[in-house]
């Protein structure tokens, strides 16, 4: 009898034991680069996360560290109806293993670290940030008014707050222009008719062939961690072609550079494409390039406003760099229909950036950390 009892026991904490057990996904986060990688988002598919979690379709889940502390997180769709991946941001030094785990619980509220939109209010711009920097494009509204761009703009942020509606609206209350800095940063970046920091055209005979401003602008996904959107163009000329481009924009939390995927469909098979940074004219010419695939340039001295530095990494390379047209440009042959796919963004001298040297291998860097991705496995 009394070995019943103890045999009965047993079984109940056995029970209890496994009834109370959590069922985690762990996802093992390598860096086997020799750079330290911080707050570098990793991805992973969403299927995987639901089979391996058996996850019903009400159920949340959790992503936490290795002392148990919940990491932000966000679920991508890319626009479509159902969500694609999971991101989150890791850090690691250099050759070093991290692990996390994914289960289901109650996941904290996070502060979202990127941000865009339509202004409608501002001729239809569409402006986008996260927590050190920001950018915008013209829209439909603007072009009516007789000023056409297709170029990117930037915005110099010395702020890790989101800045862009409240910028907005100072601007056209007149309670404080974007165009002066009053502690945050300000918008002194020079596009016009150019492709700005960074967007790609068709060459033609040695001429860029620009687009007129977005027609369209479709959210894909918009934070906590991502924004990612895609622009229409109206169909333009190059040379004896019809172009019509369609880009998509995607920038992450902590990142300095947009990924761009551009989209050139006409009626020839190929195209030569160049990716270009706006240059001032008559004044001295302080770049850097090399067709491994950077092309950096530093604008001219502002005595109030400090310097902007820019570029454009292209991880396949570039095929020609030159000086053209009022632009640095890296030039590509292209497949028509395919993307072509390239990074772009700028650094300030009062956000981190003393000098263009500064700025040319904080570039370097960020292109050995695109083509060493993280490594990722899924236990």
């Amino acid at each position: 009898m009394k070995s019943t009892n103890i045999l009965q026991l047993l079984l109940a904490v056995l029970l209890i034991g496994c009834g109370s057990s959590k069922k985690d996904l762990i996802v093992t986060v390598n860096n086997a680069s020799l750079l330290d990688r911080n707050n570098e988002m990793v991805e992973i598919a969403w299927n995987n996360v639901k089979q391996k979690l058996s996850l019903a379709a009400d159920q949340k889940i959790i992503v936490t560290d290795k002392d148990g502390r919940q990491i932000p997180y966000q679920l991508v769709t890319n626009g479509s109806d159902s969500v694609e991946m999971l991101i989150f941001p890791v850090s690691l030094n250099a050759v070093q293993e991290v692990s996390y785990s994914i289960s289901v619980g109650e996941p904290e509220s996070y502060q979202p670290l990127v941000y865009g939109r339509l202004v409608p209010e501002r001729k239809d711009d569409f402006a986008w940030e996260n927590n050190r920097t920001a950018f915008r494009v013209y829209g439909p509204a603007l072009k009516a008014t007789g000023e056409i761009s297709n170029g990117m703009d930037f915005w110099a942020k010395k702020t890790d707050s989101l800045i862009i509606d409240k910028w907005y609206k100072n601007d056209l209350t007149g309670v404080a222009s974007y165009h002066e800095d009053h502690g945050e940063g300000l918008d002194f970046y020079k596009v016009g008719r150019t492709l700005g920091l960074g967007m790609t055209a068709p060459v033609d005979n040695d001429t860029l062939c620009l687009g007129d401003n977005f027609v369209k602008a479709e959210i894909l996904d918009n934070g906590p961690l991502r924004i990612t959107f895609k622009l229409n163009y109206d169909p333009y000329v190059s040379g004896r072609h019809m172009i019509t481009e369609t880009r998509i924009i995607s920038l992450d939390a902590y990142r300095l550079f947009n990924k761009v995927t551009n989209i050139f469909e006409t009626d020839t098979t190929e195209l030569t494409v160049a990716t270009g940074i706006v240059m001032t004219l008559d004044k001295p010419e302080i770049i850097y390039g090399h067709n491994a695939g950077i092309i950096a340039y530093e604008t001219p001295s502002n005595d109030s406003n400090g310097i902007i530095y820019t570029a454009a990494i292209n991880p396949k390379g570039f095929g020609i760099i030159k000086v053209s047209g009022g632009h640095y440009l890296g030039l590509n042959n292209y497949q028509t229909g395919t993307p072509y796919i390239y990074y772009t963004g700028g650094g300030w001298s009062k956000a981190g950036f003393d000098s263009f040297e500064d700025w040319t291998k904080f570039v370097e860097t960020e292109k050995e950390k695109i083509e060493q991705p993280l490594v990722i496995k899924i236990n």
